[in-house]
């Protein structure tokens, strides 16, 4: 077996466990009027780190390099994914591939397409510049990443390839480590077929023979996994097997498929609680909300669903005039993407929903009663988790949505749950949360008032109910399920 450069002051070690994903351990992070890069602390991230820190380790990912990358937009560079208390192999591309490999086709086709947003807001057609994009971005970038890991690597203990910028990778990656372990992961909705049909057909194809180049395909939900059964059977005629959650492929491999639910990490989430940056944030929210309050946390993005969610607070307010001098709305909400045009309009949109709210309501509140917090500031929201009464969750669609999970494992208030039914993680909260379409803001302003309205006895019932199932399946569990389907202890 080769054997590859160790970690300075350590003897080589054997084929390294290699992760690859579009993005690398650091994130941006808007503070001071300006986008900084920091060490990522939620999502694929934090759950890839336990593994990321292991000495047999190695990750790529993918950046844009200067001094073209910064006219293409904002956009990770080498020099920010470098550096960090995580090792990392950039891949640098050239910024007019990346921006359309990762705008133009990750986020604004394949997003929009298995988050639900069609049309005038979300992905509406394939042109011209599309079809360039997928070649000369999408393919492209898949191509690069796979050539720099076979250059660099002469042999591979496994690979865990990570979402939907990815999906052709597995099948390139087969060619040249045909005996390697791969496990390929979906962190979003996966679409079924008739949705998959809104694809041109050749990148269809190239979506799923690519995912079948793996030998373990993972999914959020029984849902997405089935959606995929049903993709590889309807539109490439493969032989599928439901009960045993498996594809056969042309050339008679068995590829599985595998549910594996994201999760929060209970243990890292305690530590947090106790942190001073913590305590701090909890001094300056206490005076910032009301006796009673809703929150939301999650990025800027159109599947969230912010607006319908403002709309139902505002049917609130009007259906509840007894709520409006003690009620108040925080929303932390997360910079994402700000230099594509979807998310500049929907960002306005956001904006001119809670000002119309805040305009009707606040002579009767006393105060606006909507506050933005348009950061990233994670303590912050983590104090406001802990002692709100509802946290509003009403995506349009959701792989799994974290904040749910972490919500549940700090809540002291106790708070109650509000949650779209088309979130990933509403299978796992069905006896806890309060379930409403993410469309239905009718019902949605009714189940805020309802669980305003909720005795403390039931409040902690459904918390717990929720909690306990956190805790009984977390981010450990959910990567150490991987491994252990690719043989990896």
């Amino acid at each position: 077996m080769a054997l590859t450069a160790s970690r300075e002051g350590q003897e080589p070690l054997a084929a390294p466990l290699v992760i690859v994903s579009n993005r690398g351990p650091k994130d941006f992070v808007w503070r001071d009027d300006q986008w900084l890069a920091m060490p990522a602390t939620g999502g694929l991230v934090s759950m890839l780190a336990p593994l990321a820190e292991r000495p047999d380790v190695r990750w790529f990912c993918c950046v844009s390099e200067p001094p073209d990358a910064d006219a293409a937009g904002l956009f990770t560079t080498a020099a920010d994914q470098t550096g960090g208390p995580l090792p990392v192999t950039p891949v640098p591309l050239p910024a007019s591939v990346y921006h359309a490999y990762y705008g133009q086709i990750s986020n604004e086709v394949l997003w929009m397409l298995q988050h639900l947003i069609l049309g005038t807001r979300g992905f509406e057609a394939v042109d011209a510049q599309r079809h360039h994009a997928w070649t000369n971005g999408y393919l492209a970038a898949n191509q690069q990443l796979a050539e720099t890991i076979r250059s660099s690597c002469s042999d591979v203990r496994a690979f865990l390839i990570q979402d939907y910028h990815l999906y052709p990778l597995p099948a390139l990656l087969r060619q040249r480590f045909p005996d390697t372990p791969i496990l390929h992961f979906t962190h979003i909705p996966f679409p079924v077929p008739p949705r998959m049909r809104l694809l041109p057909g050749a990148w269809r194809e190239v979506i799923l023979r690519g995912l079948l180049g793996a030998d373990v395909v993972g999914m959020q939900t029984r849902g997405d996994a089935d959606a995929f059964l049903d993709c590889c059977r309807e539109l490439l005629g493969c032989s599928v097997d439901r009960e045993k959650l498996a594809v056969e492929t042309d050339d008679g491999r068995l590829v599985r498929v595998r549910v594996y639910p994201a999760s929060a990490d209970p243990a890292e989430l305690g530590h947090a609680m106790q942190s001073p940056a913590v305590a701090e944030a909890r001094a300056r929210m206490k005076d910032r909300m009301g006796r009673f309050n809703v929150i939301r946390v999650d990025r800027v993005d159109p599947s969230k669903n912010q607006v319908l969610g403002f709309r139902a607070f505002g049917r609130l307010l009007e259906m509840r005039p007894d709520l409006r001098a003690t009620l108040r709305f925080s929303a932390f909400l997360v910079p994402s993407r700000t230099d594509l045009s979807v998310y500049q309009t929907y960002t306005d949109a956001i904006r001119a929903t809670i000002r119309e709210v805040n305009d009707r309501f606040e002579t009767d509140c006393g105060a606006p009663p909507i506050e933005i917090y348009y950061t990233n500031d994670r303590e912050q929201a983590l104090a406001a988790m802990e002692s709100c009464d509802v946290l509003l969750v009403n995506s349009l669609q959701d792989g799994m949505n974290l904040v749910a999970k972490e919500w549940a494992v700090v809540s002291k208030r106790p708070g109650v749950l509000v949650l779209s039914e088309t979130a990933g993680v509403a299978g796992e909260a069905e006896q806890a949360a309060l379930l409403v379409s993410p469309l239905d803001v009718e019902g949605t302003a009714r189940a805020m008032s309802c669980a305003l309205d909720m005795p403390d006895a039931e409040r902690a019932a459904r918390l717990e109910r929720l909690r306990n199932r956190v805790c009984r399946w977390t981010a450990a569990d959910w990567l150490s399920a991987q491994l252990s389907d690719l043989g990896i202890e």
